[in-house]
């Protein structure tokens, strides 16, 4: 039974009952950036074991979900930068931006910059395209701890497997993560197959 952990006020609001998160903008806030996200943590924390949550994300246009290592987030409230969204952070999550571009953040691509003579190493995030057949209304998120492993299912389309990250680190307490991004449509935690 996973409820919502109280975030930070101005933007991530959580309904009373700890199973609803909607964005909402505040006018009154001066530097309003658009690109971070506010992400708020579910309780209680998964230290073994395996467990499974649905999340109701019908009609919205942007969300991210699944789990992060509670070392790598703060338990009241949550800004990232969507680049931070990475296995090597502690997130293993997917999410949609622009109403039909689903993706799964992976670590970071490491290349070289030989071509104009300079020796120096970047990275860039890896953007994991997930293309539906039948977008989600619902998704479902399936934490095996021993098995270092989180999956992702489209329980609108049968339970079909969205995405899968395999070999996870968890040396820590894991949390579920809910980031309803800047869409004011709230994110709804589901009794599995309600």
């Amino acid at each position: 039974h996973v409820t919502l952990v109280p975030s930070h006020p101005s933007y991530a609001v959580i309904s009373e009952d700890g199973r609803q998160v909607r964005y909402q903008f505040q006018i009154h806030q001066p530097s309003v950036k658009v690109n971070y996200f506010y992400g708020v943590l579910g309780s209680p924390s998964i230290t073994s074991g395996k467990h499974y949550w649905e999340v109701d994300v019908s009609n919205k246009r942007a969300w991210i979900l699944g789990v992060c290592v509670s070392l790598k987030c703060n338990a009241k409230w949550n800004v990232l930068r969507p680049e931070n969204y990475q296995p090597k952070n502690g997130y293993w999550v997917i999410g949609l931006q622009n109403t039909n571009n689903y993706s799964a953040f992976q670590d970071a691509v490491k290349y070289s910059d030989f071509q104009i003579g300079s020796r120096s190493t970047a990275s860039v995030p890896l953007i994991v395209p997930l293309f539906m057949t039948i977008c989600p209304n619902r998704v479902g998120v399936f934490l095996d701890y021993e098995a270092c492993t989180v999956s992702f299912f489209n329980v609108t389309n049968n339970g079909f497997l969205i995405y899968k990250f395999s070999n996870c680190h968890f040396s820590y307490p894991v949390f579920p993560y809910f980031s309803p991004v800047t869409c004011e449509l709230p994110m709804t935690l589901c009794s599995p197959s309600s």
